[in-house]
Formats: C-alpha cells, structure tokens, sequence
C-alpha cells in the first residue's frame, strides 16, 4: 500500500502481472501509465493496452522511461538512439 495515490505509474514487470497492475490503475483512478518495453524483454501486453485504452488510461506501451529522465545514462543513450532510427521511440509531447 502507498500513502496516497500516484499521478503516474510506471509498470516494470511480467506481463500477465502487468494486466493486473493497469485494472488496479483503473480501480485508483490513474490516468497515465507507461509500460516498459525494451530491446531485451517487455512488460506489456495487448491485452493490457487495450483495457487502457478502454478505461481512459493514457499509456505508453514501448521505450523506457530512462532514456528521457535526466541525468540519461550512456546505455538509455543508446537505446533512446536506436529507437528514434527505428521508428519505436516513443512521441514525444
């Protein structure tokens, strides 16, 4: 339990806990989620994504929140590079 209830969450975890994490989201009223997603393994789901969607979850489901939370690491550097010449960066704004 938390002391009082997040704007954000950020979901780093196994899939299926992960569908779990986002209806408990919807239950607690969090609009914003960004699911971890990387080259190595992800945390998202469709099944996820889409119960955002429905519920009026803003999510993002790809990239790290690393590669944009100042200080950036030299890797989430990398990682935020090979996402932009990929075309799976996240959008920004």
């Amino acid at each position: 339990s938390i002391p009082e209830k997040p704007d954000a969450v950020v979901i780093v975890t196994k899939p299926e806990v992960t569908e779990q994490i986002v209806q408990q989201c919807a239950d607690a009223d969090i609009h914003y989620v960004w699911i971890h997603h990387s080259f190595m393994g992800n945390s998202s789901s469709e099944k996820a994504v889409q119960f955002c969607k429905e519920h009026n979850i803003n999510v993002i489901a790809n990239g790290c929140p690393m590669m944009f939370c100042a200080p950036v690491d030299f890797g989430h550097k990398c990682m935020r590079w090979i996402g932009k010449m990929t075309g799976k960066l996240p959008k920004e704004g």
